[in-house]
């Protein structure tokens, strides 16, 4: 707990007004992540490498957007830094952490934005206004924006995300966690649920199990797991969405 307040209070320093509300959740999941942190390798390394292994797929380099770029544990940013002339952070909340490593290089902004609906009618409108923009990678937060929206709007978010993701001039590299199970200790499914709400996705070019909340993290005898898809064109992958 004193770590959580000493990064919340650092946090709070260089936070605009408007988006002070969103820090304690940040710091709330940067904690998980690292009371977590073994239990997350797989997810971190599967999510950093393929961002990774993807900028060898762009041909101009001028300007990368990171969105939900969060506390960093999933973004290889030295690697972005290196390759683009600009790379930028979008998200709602940046804390003490992620400065701390963002700031040895000048060529990495953190913007501040709340990329939902309920924030703006089209929350990725300013990415036409980027100039020089070659990449936006949408990271693991899609189900972030749908957990969060009003009652019977989930499903509105999740479509107004990939459709505007689809509609980018540039390419678009979309991970997301498509569904979660709550998992007892013996192996029964106690509880699950589809993070895309109803929404048809196709087949990811690759996939794989992210153990979000181990045994004790949020009940003693359940585990939550989730499934995590990876398109590394969007707007190429939109187009096989079954009916």
């Amino acid at each position: 707990m004193i770590a959580e307040a000493f990064v919340y209070l650092m946090s709070l320093a260089e936070a605009p007004p408007g988006f002070r509300r969103n820090l304690g959740e940040a710091v709330g999941l940067w904690a998980r992540g690292q009371r977590q942190a073994n239990a997350w390798v797989p997810h971190v390394a599967n999510t950093r490498g393929l961002i990774d292994t993807t900028i060898d797929d762009i041909g101009s380099r001028r300007t990368v957007a990171v969105l939900g770029a969060g506390p960093l544990f999933d973004v290889p940013l030295e690697a972005l830094a290196r390759t683009f002339r600009t790379v930028l952070l979008v998200d709602h909340a940046h804390l003490w952490p992620a400065r701390r490593r963002t700031r040895r290089y000048a060529n990495v902004r953190r913007v501040w934005r709340d990329l939902s609906t309920a924030a703006a009618a089209d929350p990725l409108g300013f990415l036409g206004a980027t100039p020089d923009l070659d990449w936006v990678v949408s990271v693991n937060l899609l189900s972030q924006l749908a957990r969060v929206a009003p009652e019977g709007r989930e499903r509105h978010e999740v479509d107004a995300h990939l459709d505007a993701l689809a509609a980018l001039d540039c390419r678009a590299t979309l991970v997301t966690d498509l569904d979660y199970r709550i998992v007892g200790r013996g192996g029964e499914v106690r509880e699950e649920q589809d993070l895309m709400h109803g929404r048809a996705m196709p087949a990811p070019d690759l996939g794989w199990k992210w153990e979000v909340a181990p045994f004790g993290e949020e009940a003693p005898d359940t585990r939550r797991v989730h499934r995590v898809g990876a398109w590394l064109d969007w707007r190429r992958a939109a187009i096989r969405i079954p009916a």
